[in-house]
């Protein structure tokens, strides 16, 4: 496979978890926003868990680009 078909694929796939990344960062405010039912606790938790899944799917695009060819 030539270094330009795997640099694509590779940005492809970056790109993919970046906008998993960016879903799970607006899911973070938006879902507490919407459902009022949680306590305070859960709330802060659900952020906390949805922060954390965001800033590693974030890392593991980063991660992905680093696999590009030169």
């Amino acid at each position: 496979m030539s270094n330009l078909v795997h640099n694509e694929q590779v940005k492809l796939a970056a790109t993919f978890w970046n906008n998993l990344s960016i879903a799970a960062l607006l899911s973070v405010f938006l879902v507490p926003a919407f459902y009022t039912r949680h306590t305070a606790l859960q709330q802060a938790l659900s952020i906390g868990v949805g922060l954390a899944a965001a800033i590693g799917l974030r890392m593991l695009a980063h991660w992905w680009l680093m696999r590009l060819r030169e």
